[in-house]
């Protein structure tokens, strides 16, 4: 990982998932001149967008930007960091997907939702390669290409063993792009601190078919938001999670900081795709009954969101 000991000489990052925010992160990321590549696994999919370019519109500006996407691995040079950004449900997939170019420098980094995407991580690649973030932006897509940020929100990145070495550097490469980051050295907290967001504000908006913002302006949904917080930090305590700090005023925060965002498990729900609700609530329920913590309210909402994928056929 020599490559990362500082921004220039540039690394070869490698973004796998070319979703909203594996677009977004890309597309800053080669605006600001870094080297970008974006491993799809569709190739018709992947071949449109390395002709059309990435068009990124909202809180960063409006811009295009060419990154080459490619659907398999054997086109990608080996990249110094990997980010993964698909589903967590598909995190072994796009392991698999990705396995030939993933060389023993590679540094792997999840700012994915859901819980379980770390632990696949380091049992694929060891803890010495793996960092673990969290990010608060919030973008939608508005087009195959075309990205609306909704927000720019912190990056925090942690690791253990020689991937905390260069955590520092990792930071720096987002911070040059305009996508403010720093380390954090309480990995379950950083985990934690994201699975109460993820888990209090997509379900609730998916259902209800809102915007964040809509979450602190409609007396009930703020009511069910800020309960579901707090039962949240109720199962992380009894799980043995410090968090050090009041998550549901967080949560209300980056609500009000991605007001304007349609949370990724509302677009999956309106276009009829799979979502993550087993990742985020259902994983945070299980640990609840293992730790004979309340869960009430994320289990009723995984099982709101499962009749709600069920009904239209997901």
């Amino acid at each position: 990982m020599g490559e990362l000991t500082a921004v220039k000489p540039d690394p070869h990052i490698l973004i796998i998932g070319p979703g909203s925010m594996g677009l977004t992160h890309a597309g800053l990321l080669a605006r600001a001149g870094l080297d970008v590549t974006v491993l799809d696994y569709r190739p018709q999919r992947a071949a449109q967008l390395s002709a059309s370019g990435i068009s990124i519109r909202g809180a960063v500006g409006d811009f295009e930007v060419m990154v080459p996407v490619v659907a398999a691995a054997a086109e990608v040079r080996p990249p110094d960091l990997a980010i993964f950004f698909v589903k967590a449900y598909s995190t072994a997939e796009a392991l698999r997907h990705a396995q030939d170019v993933l060389q023993q420098q590679t540094i792997l980094l999840t700012l994915q939702n859901g819980l379980g995407n770390y632990e696949l991580l380091v049992e694929s690649a060891g803890a010495h390669r793996v960092l673990v973030g969290t990010t608060s932006s919030g973008a939608y897509r508005s087009g195959l290409a075309e990205v609306h940020v909704a927000a720019i929100g912190d990056i925090q990145i942690g690791g253990v063993e020689a991937a905390a070495d260069v955590a520092d550097r990792v930071c720096e490469l987002f911070s040059s792009a305009g996508l403010p980051a720093g380390v954090c050295d309480d990995l379950d907290a950083l985990l934690w601190r994201k699975a109460i967001i993820n888990a209090s504000v997509n379900p609730l908006a998916a259902l209800a078919g809102v915007r964040n913002g809509a979450l602190l302006q409609v007396p009930g949904m703020r009511l069910l938001l800020r309960g579901l917080a707090g039962e949240v930090e109720q199962i992380a305590a009894a799980a043995g999670i410090s968090l050090g700090e009041d998550m549901v005023a967080v949560v209300e925060q980056v609500v009000a900081h991605t007001a304007r965002n349609r949370c990724s498990m509302l677009q999956d729900l309106q276009a009829g795709r799979r979502t993550e609700i087993e990742q985020i609530s259902g994983h945070i329920a299980a640990v609840g009954r293992e730790h004979n913590a309340p869960a009430y309210l994320n289990q009723t909402l995984a099982s709101m969101v499962k009749a709600a994928a069920a009904k239209k056929g997901i």
